[in-house]
């Protein structure tokens, strides 16, 4: 299977990278401007500094999209005109009319769009989904990520780091958040940007509700996202092991969970090359990908007013 990629940047080399470990799969043809991205993938691989030219290659079964991010919509616009199956690098617009028109536009023409909110597909994220189940109603989450940068002058905090846990509490819950509120908890002058941490408070119609504080002016990196059952409480650490780990109430101290160790990115990869091996045309990222733009779209309406 031959994939194009539209971006080599530091989520554009990790795809480089995890193409290269896939058996079956060929990375064909980059659209970068970066003159180093000839050096990250093989001589065979096609490197054009316009990305039109990798829509155009008729040769591609599919193509990744991990350029900057006001460039998702128009991009997946110019891939489903093409009927090239795409995987979009969250988040997949930044704004909801985009988002929108891209999801209209990839049902009308019946062409497969994928969105890579990459945690919904590690494997710690998956089983703590799976053992809720058992644990009862799903009262509340609560989650931190954040690091020290980057400040990015392509997308804000709440666009950059939002969309993970946005998606992730969506996905718990089943439903559209009833009630969305942010703000602002901090702020810090970083080189060329202003860093800040923000805290967002969505709430469901379940009466539960998730509570959720990102940031890029933390002294470490950290992402912790905490799930609490009627019946026990589920863990998942991306940064430091355990990556999951359950606790029952009345019970002291917190159970280590094992998961698979292959990387998220990988599953995602895979999950998007199977999809057009089988011919299909449709994955549920792309409407809840849909659901999280409106969600931040919502908390910086917010921000700003």
């Amino acid at each position: 299977m031959r994939i194009g990629l539209i971006g080599a940047g530091r989520w554009g080399t990790r795809y480089i990278a995890t193409l290269a470990r896939l058996p079956g799969i060929k990375l064909a043809h980059v659209g970068s401007r970066n003159p180093e991205t000839a050096r990250l993938v093989q001589k065979t691989c096609r490197v054009s500094g316009d990305w039109r030219a990798v829509l155009r290659d008729a040769s591609l079964d599919g193509v990744i999209l991990a350029s900057p991010p006001m460039t998702h919509a128009p991009l997946a616009l110019g891939a489903i005109a093409a009927r090239l199956p795409v995987l979009i690098e969250k988040p997949m617009a930044m704004n909801v009319a985009d988002a929108e028109a891209v999801a209209t536009a990839a049902d009308t023409a019946g062409v497969l769009v994928m969105v890579g909110h990459t945690h919904l597909f590690s494997p710690a994220y998956r089983s703590l989904k799976q053992r809720g189940y058992a644990l009862g109603r799903l009262r509340s989450t609560k989650s931190s990520a954040g690091n020290d940068g980057p400040a990015r002058r392509d997308a804000t905090v709440l666009w950059d780091w939002g969309p993970h846990d946005v998606s992730m509490c969506i996905d718990l819950f089943g439903h559209f958040p009833e009630s969305v509120q942010a703000w602002i908890v901090g702020q810090r002058r970083l080189p060329g940007a202003v860093g800040q941490a923000l805290r967002l408070h969505l709430g469901f119609p379940s009466g539960g509700c998730s509570d959720i504080r990102i940031s890029n002016i933390e002294a470490r990196k950290l992402r912790l996202f905490e799930a609490a059952y009627e019946n026990g409480r589920l863990v998942y650490d991306s940064v430091n092991a355990p990556t999951l780990r359950e606790s029952q109430h009345g019970e002291g101290g917190a159970e280590p969970i094992a998961v698979d160790a292959i990387p998220p990115l990988t599953h995602l990869v895979r999950e998007f090359t199977d999809l057009i091996d089988s011919n299909g045309r449709t994955h549920p990222s792309l409407t809840l990908s849909v659901q999280v733009v409106q969600v931040l779209a919502q908390c910086e309406a917010t921000l700003c007013g």
